[in-house]
Formats: C-alpha cells, sequence, structure tokens
C-alpha cells in the first residue's frame, strides 16, 4: 500500500457533496482515484465544482484492482451488496448508514471483513461529535448520579437536498425516519447505556412502510444498571434537536445546535447552575465530524486503531430497528379515523 490510501467513493448525491469529498480531499492521508455513479454528468459536475481531475466511472468494479477502499454512499438496497463485493475483493470499506436493510445482511458484512481481515467501518459520524465524546466521559466519571432516564426529541420538517431520492421509497430505504435518523441515535444510546432490553414502539405508517413520525420507549441493561429512555423522531415537524440525560445529582443535555458542548444542570448548595462544558479545539463545523470518522477509518487500515462502529454494532442498531417494525402499533390518529355516521335518516 501506498503512503496514501487509494479511495473511491461510490455515490455523488448531497452527503458526497457536502461531507465525504471534503473530507477526503482535506486528509492528507488519502488521494482520490475515482468518483463513481450511475449518472456520469453528475459525477462531472461534482468533480468540476472542486476542480478534480479524478477519473469517473459509472462501474464501481472496474476499480475493484484499483483502489485500496470504497466509501460507499449508495441508496440504502444497495450497501451491503456492495460492502460484501468490495470485501470480495480485498477492498477496505466505509459504507453510510445503515449498512443493511436487514440485519442478517449487515451479519454477513461483519463476519466477510472479519474474515478477511479488512476495515469495515460504518458511518455514524455523531459518535465523532465532541459533545458524544463529552456525554461519555461525564457518564464514565459518575458526574450524574446514579442515571434515571433520558429523553431525546429529534426531527423537522424533510429538507435534505436529496439527489436521488430514494428515501421515499420503501424497497430502496427500508423504512422512514427510524431506519434513516434513527438509527444515529439509536446507536449513541446503545454505546452509552447498553443493549435494550424491553421496548415499546409506535409510528404513523398506514401502510407504506415509511414512518415519518415515530414514538419509542426504551429500557437499557447495561454498565449503569438499568436506564429507561423515551425517544420521538419527526420528519414533519419541529421537534426540540437535543437529548436530556437525568441522574440522581445532575442532569446533562446535548442539543443539535451545538455538537461541541454538554449543558450540566445540578445544584451547589441549595442554589441551581449551569455549566457548560466542552474540549478545547472543538470544530463546530458539521463537516468536521466526518474528517475525524475518515481519519479514523484510515487509521484502522493502517493498524494504528480500530474502527468507533463496526459492522458489529451495525447489526445490533439494525436488529433493533428490525425488532421495533415487526412490534409497530400505530401512533393513535383519531383526527384521521373513519367515524361512525348515523345510519337512520330522519323522514
Amino acid at each position: 500500500m501506498n503512503d496514501e490510501i487509494r479511495v473511491a467513493i461510490l455515490g455523488c448525491g448531497a452527503i458526497t457533496k457536502s461531507r465525504h469529498l471534503p473530507a477526503v480531499l482535506a486528509h492528507r492521508g488519502a488521494r482520490l482515484e475515482a468518483l463513481v455513479d450511475l449518472d456520469p454528468q453528475r459525477a462531472k459536475r461534482l468533480a468540476a465544482s472542486y476542480g478534480l481531475e479524478c477519473r469517473i466511472l459509472t462501474d464501481y468494479r472496474l476499480l475493484l484492482d484499483a483502489v485500496d477502499a470504497f466509501i460507499i454512499a449508495l441508496p440504502n438496497s444497495l450497501h451491503a451488496s456492495v460492502t460484501l463485493e468490495a470485501l470480495r475483493g480485498g477492498l477496505h470499506v466505509l459504507s453510510e448508514k445503515p449498512l443493511a436493510i436487514r440485519p442478517e445482511e449487515a451479519r454477513s458484512c461483519a463476519e466477510l471483513a472479519a474474515e478477511k481481515n479488512l476495515v469495515l467501518a460504518v458511518g455514524m459520524n455523531r459518535r465523532f461529535q465532541p459533545a458524544s465524546e463529552l456525554l461519555r466521559l461525564v457518564l464514565e466519571e459518575g458526574r450524574l448520579g446514579e442515571l434515571e432516564e433520558y429523553t431525546g426529541q429529534y426531527g423537522g420538517p424533510y429538507d435534505w437536498d436529496t439527489a436521488s431520492g430514494f428515501y421515499f421509497s420503501k424497497e430502496q430505504a427500508g423504512g422512514g425516519v427510524l431506519i434513516d435518523y434513527g438509527v444515529h441515535v439509536l446507536d449513541l444510546l446503545i454505546a452509552w447505556f447498553g443493549p435494550v432490553t424491553r421496548f415499546d414502539y409506535q409510528d404513523d405508517d398506514w401502510g407504506s412502510g415509511l414512518e415519518a413520525n415515530v414514538l419509542l420507549e426504551m429500557e437499557h441493561a447495561g454498565p449503569y444498571g438499568t436506564v429507561h429512555g423515551h425517544l420521538r423522531l419527526s420528519r414533519t415537524y419541529r421537534l426540540k434537536n437535543s437529548l436530556v440525560v437525568r441522574g440522581s445529582e445532575a442532569t446533562a443535555e446535548i442539543s443539535s445546535a451545538d455538537p461541541t458542548t454538554i449543558v450540566l444542570e445540578r445544584t451547589l448548595g441549595a442554589q441551581p447552575i449551569r455549566e457548560t462544558l466542552g474540549l478545547p479545539g472543538s470544530d463546530p463545523a458539521p463537516s468536521h465530524s466526518f474528517y475525524r470518522q475518515l481519519d479514523n477509518f484510515l487509521r484502522s487500515i493502517r493498524g494504528l486503531e480500530k474502527p468507533r462502529v463496526d459492522g458489529w454494532q451495525a447489526v445490533r442498531v439494525l436488529e433493533l430497528v428490525r425488532d421495533c417494525y415487526a412490534q409497530r402499533r400505530r401512533i393513535p390518529e383519531p383526527w384521521a379515523e373513519p367515524s361512525e355516521v348515523a345510519s337512520e335518516v330522519p323522514a
């Protein structure tokens, strides 16, 4: 392997344009070899917007012997199959979330990566936000006391500038807001509080398989004992976009508005106080977590560390998503339910 790790990005949609490509171009340890998209004009426009002269291809298979790693940013339904093909070809893979639509597919990817001794990382960039790391440290040091519960609210009117529109296809996306955005939150919650042992799941799917709103109650069994939580997700209305963790001695809040800090609320004597904690030099730019994610991926390829989120971690999140969908109840919407009409007509 050369000093620079040769990378190809598969998929030239919004997430590649705004996040993955800038991260690769900024990292000294990566060399972009190719952009791949079924629409060659889209790939060419993307390359031109950055002044790049890399290869433009419509078939990623032509690169299996020409690069060291793939960054896969294709529709969800293609993640697992392309990952498996790349691993069989001896390439390391950083796949956008979710790694697969079904946990069985994700398990196959994790098993093959282990068999081939290749790096398989999953794009959960929120693991690399300073606030996420700060909350982990606060929990490990017991700053909140005995944990009681958490409440998470994330969402707003859907405004992602999608190029392909696959999010609106059950076959391509695998579901709605839970498997799209929710996997980010579930990944963090399981990493912090341990496996989910019980849950109650409701959404507003009326048969399309694309839920826009979710209510999820969970119970975790992990390093801090039994922790209860409540999660709301939405693609239709704006929520608080924060996570509040309550303990016997303090409360911590992470806000999407500032992914570099957490706010602690506790009492000092009899006086309530608020503390804002941050890591020195934290970069608030949304692309920064993608750069750190890529850095972890490249360092893992070099054997210097391990992927922060690997295939096995993706499996446990997707198993929970599968179980939620299998046991879904519909959120009560009495205003939309058919009403009984009196059958008697006045004479």
